[in-house]
């Protein structure tokens, strides 16, 4: 069984690396419009992916750098105009750095934008692929222990209400044209 699952992962792995592959010019367009160095777009999207304001001791472990490479990071991003600096409310010592709305308009383009490329890329695939990459991605989910996989057993029923509803539409148009 193991051997069985050792080839399957190594398939998995190569196919989303073929995957990947497929898509970098895209996201490499992406990235090179923030025109920024690599540490700022870095700080760029631990501010994005925590959704919340951090402290600059925050950031600097998310990055493994000293508070002073953190300070200098976050002051090239408000000078650009993506980032803000504030005072923590609930203690003045802390500075706490946030994304400005610009900096959430590019990068939700951003995330746009790769959203339909998915889509159109999904839209290609039988229904019984779909289905079967649903589940190994809700099953991948849960493994990784995240609350995705609530979310994911949500958009499940969801998918399946939905496909049921367009199911019956097909079949009331057949027997309307019948």
């Amino acid at each position: 069984m193991t051997e069985i699952s050792d080839a399957l992962i190594r398939d998995i792995q190569a196919a989303m690396g073929a995957l990947v592959r497929q898509q970098r010019p895209g996201l490499s367009h992406e990235v090179v419009q923030l025109d920024m160095p690599i540490g700022q777009m870095k700080t760029l999207f631990i501010l994005w992916t925590a959704g919340k304001p951090q402290t600059m001791g925050q950031l600097a472990h998310a990055l493994d750098v000293s508070l002073g490479t953190v300070t200098g990071l976050i002051d090239g991003l408000v000078q650009r105009g993506l980032a803000r600096r504030e005072e923590d409310p609930t203690d003045r010592r802390q500075k706490l750095a946030s994304l400005t709305p610009t900096a959430e308009t590019r990068l939700l383009r951003m995330e746009k934008g790769r959203s339909l490329v998915i889509q159109r890329l999904l839209r290609r695939m039988q229904l019984d692929d779909l289905r079967a990459l649903r589940q190994g991605l809700v099953a991948l989910a849960a493994a990784a222990g995240s609350s995705a996989s609530a979310r994911a057993r949500s958009i499940e029923k969801e998918s399946k209400l939905r496909i049921a509803v367009h199911q019956r539409a097909l079949e009331s148009g057949a027997r309307h044209h019948a």
